[in-house]
């Protein structure tokens, strides 16, 4: 044999190459046949290139012996080290049933069990380190999953001898660039710190799905890793914060010294982890791995404080620019397909893109075709959506939040969504001629990555659809299966699919009278051109979904639930008739239902944005709090760089009124959104609930720098709120009135320009506000019966009407629901006060008192102050 790359079928020594695994940048692997013992190895070969001194062959020799000693269920076995008759030395190993960790975290497989995955390396490491022996080169790509989910580390000591026979790494800077520790890119001392660093890298890039010092090339990564904090450590569960931000720290005397004591650590997280799932008591004083928040503070700051800055010998300084400089000559070297091939295979997998879909425009001018530029917009997004399902490094914003916040150009799209591609288009429909043009934007650098124009004389939108998203998907570099195409719900034939589309287009704006009924018109002509066309009857089930939501009927909710059914026979892979269905049975109360369709959504598409935080929103109405906040997060852990999961999360604090957490959800949102004008108005919000004086100029500045962004009927309503609260009378009725212009079916903003009124003495006013709260609010306490500030607002109405039957109960219901809730006590108090009873009243507004109501919010109510300024009330009651 002359040559270090064998072909299939051909013999070396006793062993009969079956076919390549796989090669990087410490060689090439390929599946072998032992002949003499009848099993399957590996063989490994190291790179072509690398020239071995005869001290490197003894290096070679020395840790292929040293790793072979290391007997650990979880280390790749060695069997031995031998040459191919022209002396180039081969490793054999054992063979594993499996994939790499680097294509199960590609494919997002990985996301089952990442803890019990880090701990078994860490097992096998801490055997390792246990011997003196540092891997130096731990990654994904060298951790091996079986099919057993059991963890193999291979590759021990390859990294230090590649690296000193390299001439390109004459420094020792042996390991893979992204898993490399600090002292690994200055070129200092290997210990086994350095393997502790390279596995808490791999721990968070589990529980957060992304790369901690992800940058835009190999420079800026390395400089990442030795002056700059780690991104995304706000994701990991509390109990794993403090063991990351240790196993990261920059300098490796304040890392683990050892992967054994790694391992304690992530056990004691793992106890606790489970403990709190259980309902443990997690704050009991015999906890032994918890820490103070000041150890947490010096905790962050070893794993964010710059080396560079820190005292070191000048020759270390010297020694920095250099590993700079040979990094700059990596990039130059990825002109070279080996080098190139091995770093995609690191950074690129872990570069999250960020997809917004705009509105198509409706190039042929014709108005009868707006309505099929709409839904394109719609089903190309939904097409996308399925290639995320299986690239966890690949996001799409939903349609619906790109028309809410009204997103038409690139620029918007990456400041108020925070997208770094853009799909924008045409769609020009004459006669049976369509054309389709897609371009794909950078919308941070404002840069066209690419564009396609496609054309088709039959009339078939749906392949030219295909197309474009075979297009797009070529550009962003992913590769389409067979699952991927089955889930996007099949193809109607060309006349079907345009009436599908269309029928897209009606359903964005449902709200407006006829679209929905147009769009039914057209799903059904569509379904009986292609009765197998699951498409369509999805979208039909959720026209009439969207019927019974507008005009509740039963009809409505049997035709909704036949299609959906329907829909899901013709095609078992299509997540969207589950997340519809579940929708549709939360609506009707039937909560343990919905649950089943939103699992069986995240069955098809773990991802599926909807359905996580639709499943979450039922733990949350069945009282499972935990797991409703756990499902929020994980919602977080899956898109860590989208801000409408923080935004979930954040509201959901807020309705369990743990306002300080919330503001914090909704700050992030702001970090990551600049603009997002709805952000602003949820931080001023959650200040309004919190009630703090001192914080009411903030507030004001946050709803009026939402207002600037973009107008809204939430931040104008928390802003007349503020004014009412403040006294501003005036000020708050024009700002009330204004939101009203934009939505006028909240009672509560009708109940707050009441109040407003009232203390301006404007009688009329006053009665035609209160009389709108009063339509309002009747049929919604008939449809939300468990709302008990519903209850309470409808008694005090009943109250200022006389009618005290109904009054009584109301209020008495609304007790029944929450007796402790101090909104519900303070309305009590006005309803006993209207009535005469002024004893029951006072006792009411004390008990709104203890219970978290301040003065301030008794005096707002016209209605109390004469009894503010009894005698009997005290304002301060024990």
């Amino acid at each position: 044999m002359t040559s270090p790359a064998p072909a299939t079928g051909e013999n070396i020594g006793h062993y009969r190459v079956l076919g390549k695994l796989g090669a990087g940048g410490m060689g090439v692997v390929y599946k072998a046949l032992d002949t003499k013992l009848q099993r399957t190895v590996c063989l490994k070969f190291l790179p072509s290139d690398t020239a071995l001194s005869d001290r490197d062959r003894r290096n070679l020799l020395q840790e292929a012996r040293a790793a072979s000693t290391l007997d650990h269920p979880n280390i790749g076995a060695i069997y031995g080290i031998e040459e191919t008759p022209d002396q180039h030395p081969f490793i054999v190993m054992a063979y594993y049933e499996g994939q790499t960790l680097a294509q199960a975290m590609d494919s997002g497989a990985a996301g089952a069990h990442p803890l019990d995955i880090v701990c078994q390396v860490a097992r096998g490491l801490a055997a390792a380190h246990a011997r003196n022996i540092v891997h130096r080169d731990v990654k994904p790509s060298n951790i091996i999953l079986t099919t057993d989910n059991v963890a193999k580390i291979v590759d021990f000591g390859l990294a230090r001898v590649v690296s000193s026979s390299a001439m390109t790494q004459s420094m020792h800077t042996s390991g893979t660039l992204p898993y490399m520790a600090p002292e690994q890119v200055l070129g200092e001392a290997i210990t086994p710190a350095c393997d502790v660093w390279a596995l808490g890298i791999i721990l968070v890039q589990l529980l957060t799905g992304s790369y901690p010092f992800i940058r835009e090339n190999t420079t800026a990564i390395a400089f990442a890793i030795v002056n700059l904090p780690p991104a995304g450590m706000e994701l990991l569960p509390q109990a794993l914060a403090p063991v990351a931000y240790r196993a990261l720290a920059k300098q490796p005397e304040h890392r683990y010294p050892t992967a054994k004591e790694f391992l304690a650590a992530l056990v004691a997280a793992n106890d606790e982890l489970a403990a709190s799932a259980r309902g443990a008591d997690t704050d009991s004083p015999t906890r032994s791995n918890a820490i103070s928040a000041k150890e947490l503070k010096q905790l962050a700051e070893h794993a964010s404080t710059a080396r560079w800055n820190t005292q070191q010998r000048q020759t270390s300084k010297r020694v920095l620019y250099a590993a700079i400089v040979l990094l700059v000559a990596v990039v130059v070297a990825l002109l070279l397909p080996s080098v190139r091939t091995r770093l995609n295979t690191v950074i690129p997998s872990n570069t999250v893109e960020h997809i917004a879909v705009l509105p198509f425009d409706n190039a042929s001018g014709d108005p009868s075709n707006e309505a099929i530029a709409a839904g394109l917009m719609d089903s190309l997004t939904g097409e996308l959506s399925n290639l995320s399902a299986g690239k966890q490094t690949l996001w799409v914003v939903p349609a619906s939040v790109v028309r809410a916040h009204k997103i038409s150009d690139p620029t918007a799209a990456a400041k108020v969504l925070g997208a770094s591609l853009v799909v924008k288009g045409s769609i020009q429909h004459n006669g049976d001629d369509v054309r389709l043009r897609v371009d794909l934007i950078d919308a941070r650098n404002l840069r066209q990555i690419g564009s396609a124009t496609l054309e088709d004389r039959t009339g078939d939108i749906g392949a030219l659809q295909d197309e474009a998203v075979v297009r797009l998907a070529g550009l962003m570099n992913i590769k389409l299966s067979t699952e991927m195409l089955r889930a996007t719900g099949g193809r109607g034939s060309p006349a079907s699919y345009e009436l599908y589309l269309r029928a897209l287009g009606y359903m964005q704006r449902y709200d407006k009278a006829g679209n929905l009924d147009q769009a039914i018109e057209d799903l059904n002509q569509s379904i009986h051109l292609d009765p197998q066309f699951a498409l369509g009857f999805a979208s039909l089930g959720e026209c009439y979904r969207l019927k019974n939501v507008v005009d509740p009927k039963q009809k409505w909710v049997d035709q909704a639930l036949a299609n959906l059914q329907h829909a899901m026979q013709l095609n078992d892979r299509v997540a969207a008739p589950h997340v519809s269905l579940a929708w549709l049975q939360s609506a009707l109360g039937q909560h343990d239902l919905a649950l089943q369709e939103y699992q069986k959504a995240l069955a098809i598409n773990p991802r599926d944005p909807e359905a996580v935080k639709g499943l979450s929103r039922e733990y949350e109405r069945a009282g499972r709090t935990a797991d409703a906040e756990a499902g929020f997060k994980q919602a977080i852990l899956l898109r860590p760089d989208y801000w409408d999961s923080y935004n979930a999360l954040g509201s959901f604090y807020v309705r369990q009124q743990r306002y300080p957490e919330a503001i914090a959800q909704f700050r992030r949102v702001l970090d990551l959104t600049p603009d997002n004008s709805a952000a602003y108005s949820n931080v001023a919000g959650v200040l309004l609930l919190i009630g703090d004086p001192a914080s009411q100029k903030e507030a004001e500045t946050a709803l009026r720098r939402s207002l600037d962004l973009s107008p809204s009927y939430a931040a104008y309503a928390n802003l007349g709120r503020l004014y009412m609260s403040q006294k501003r009378y005036a000020e708050g009725v024009d700002i009330t009135r204004k939101a009203l212009s934009m939505n006028d079916q909240n009672y509560e903003v009708w109940a707050n320009l009441t109040v407003m009124l009232q203390w301006m003495h404007d009688d009329v006013g006053a009665a035609d506000s209160r009389a709108h709260t009063f339509a309002l609010l009747k049929p919604y306490v008939v449809a939300h019966p468990e709302d008990a500030n519903a209850h309470s607002s409808l008694a005090t109405h009943y109250a200022k009407a006389g009618d005290r039957t109904n009054a009584m109960r109301e209020i008495d219901a609304a007790l029944g629901l929450q007796p402790h809730d101090s909104t519900v006590l303070a309305d009590a108090a006005e309803v006993y006060e209207d009535f005469g009873d002024r004893k029951r009243a006072i006792d009411f507004a004390q008990k709104s008192l203890k219970n978290g109501n301040s003065l301030d919010d008794l005096q707002v109510r016209p209605e109390l102050q004469q009894l503010l300024k009894d005698p009997g009330f005290r304002s301060n009651p024990k």
